[in-house]
């Protein structure tokens, strides 16, 4: 069973209103695209100092995988062939049809993570019993560019 720090829609979804209005305000059409973009951009900027932000998302990052081959037009069938991400896993991590949600708290963790987790670690509890996930064995995954 995976129960290791999960999201909740309660949590994360007034976030995800306030990032729908505000770049809604800027006149942002596709916001989904923005948030992504931010998110890649920050990883960017940490790799340039030999960090691999992608794995700071621990077992979110399978679940921001998805949302970011789906939305480049990626089929579902073809992301799972791709990466052979575990399906429940991805799905334990994600807000169903609350892909902004599923992204702010994908980020919350991280920076959390980042406070007390080692740098680059890819190995991650999905519960307290002694399941993980590691990240490094799935070489398709999403890395930085160190």
């Amino acid at each position: 069973m995976i129960d290791k720090f999960l999201p909740t829609l309660e949590k994360f979804q007034q976030t995800e209103q306030q990032y729908i209005n505000y770049f809604s305000a800027k006149g942002e059409k596709d916001i989904l695209s923005k948030v992504i973009s931010n998110m890649k951009g920050t990883a960017e900027i940490q790799a340039s100092q030999g960090v691999d932000a992608w794995l700071a998302y621990g077992v979110y990052l399978p679940a921001i995988e998805r949302i970011f081959a789906l939305h480049s037009g990626e089929s579902e069938s073809q992301f799972y062939q791709r990466t052979q991400y575990p399906q429940e896993v991805v799905e334990a991590y994600t807000l169903a049809e609350h892909e902004i949600a599923t992204l702010i708290a994908a980020d919350k963790y991280s920076r959390i993570h980042q406070q007390n987790t080692a740098t680059n670690t890819a190995i991650w509890p999905l519960n307290d019993t002694g399941r993980y996930i590691n990240l490094n064995d799935y070489p398709i995954r999403i890395k930085a560019k160190i």
